[in-house]
Order: structure tokens, then sequence, then C-alpha cells
């Protein structure tokens, strides 16, 4: 089976590393020596495969499958995201894997600087139950009635968004109506982040 050169450079790109990096994180991880030349020649051909251990160190550190590397899967099938904690605690902004637990993603929901939060409690059940794992992307249009990982003034939480036609007030509404809805005022300046929940684990929205 030959080594597919443009899955392996479509998997370089989405983890961002220079040949560099890559080979010091194989060698970090697994103790295989790869050089930076070597790298070079496998995303140049296609008819040789590095030898097996190689082959798995590569795969470990871009977050594939040997299988992926070697043709015989269609897609890849996931991506890692960080999971930042439950959803009342962890303030959205640009994560990394350092230090958090990574995550599968699907590729069909995957977007840089996706995190992921466990939900903590039931105000949005059932739609999203205490325990599960939520996906986050920041940086997205919000439109009413969308699902957000918010943080308020030192609070987060997940609720549905809504904001009033003149765009002074913004709802967080729970679907459990045990919880109240949190009623924000755009004129009293406070802090508020929110990222787009776009799917649950295994699950999207």
């Amino acid at each position: 089976m030959s080594f597919n050169k443009d899955r392996f450079n479509e998997a370089i790109a989405n983890k961002k590393m220079t040949l560099q990096e890559l080979a010091t994180e194989i060698y970090n991880k697994s103790g295989q020596e790869i050089t930076v030349d070597g790298l070079k020649y496998y995303k140049r051909k296609t008819s040789n495969s590095p030898s097996t251990k190689i082959l798995s160190a590569i795969a470990d550190v871009l977050d594939v499958s040997a299988d992926f590397l070697l043709d015989k899967e269609e897609t890849i099938t996931s991506y890692f995201i960080p999971l930042i904690g439950k959803s009342s605690c962890g303030k959205p902004r640009d994560y990394d894997l350092n230090g958090y637990e990574p995550v599968p993603v699907p590729s069909k929901l995957f977007k840089q600087g996706m995190y992921a939060v466990e939900a903590d409690g039931d105000s949005m059940s059932p739609k999203i139950n205490h325990g599960e794992i939520v996906y986050c992307c920041p940086n997205q249009v919000i439109d009413n009635g969308k699902i957000v990982h918010y943080w308020l003034d030192g609070e987060s939480g997940i609720k549905k968004y809504k904001i009033n036609e003149a765009g002074t007030i913004i709802s967080l509404i729970p679907i459990n109506s045990d919880y109240d809805i949190i009623t924000i005022h755009c004129e009293e300046n406070h802090k508020l982040e929110m990222a787009k929940v776009v799917g649950r684990f295994d699950d999207d929205f």
C-alpha cells in the first residue's frame, strides 16, 4: 500500500506544524528519528511508505490513522479539540491542547479554534443533558434561537441566545422551564462573550 502524500500534506496543514516541529514531536512522543529531509520526501512521493514504526509515529502526532495515510480510508474521521472543563467554568478564547484533555470532533463540524465543554446541570435538557460534551465554535455569527456557551461577568453556562429587534436586550434562555431567563441590557456594559454550540459528542445541531 502506497503512502498518500496529499493526505499527509492535508494532515500537516490541519495541525499547522512545520516539518521541523513535526520531526521534533515524532521523536519526543515515540523516540523515532526522522529528518526534515525525510519528511520532505514523503510530502513529494507516493510510491514508498515509511517503516511501520515511523508511520505509526507520524499518524499519532498528526491525529490521524495509519490507514488514512496509506490511502485505506476515504476521509479523516475526526480531529481533536481541547475539553476546557464544565460549562460553569472555562472562558471562551483561543485554546490549544496544552494542559487540556483532547476530545475528538467529527471532521464535518471541525473549525480552527474550537473547544469543548461538559454540560454541568440540566437547564438545557432534553436537548443537552447533564454530563454531555458539547462542541463550541467562537467567532461565528450567532442567530436568534441558537445555543451558545457564554461567559457573563465571571459566570458561564449554556443557553439559547435571543436579541430584541432594537439590539438593546439580550436574553439567554434555558430549555428547562425550571430555570430563569438571564436578561442583559446592552447599555449596562456587561462583559459578555459567546461561542456558538454546533453539536454535542457524536451529534451535530
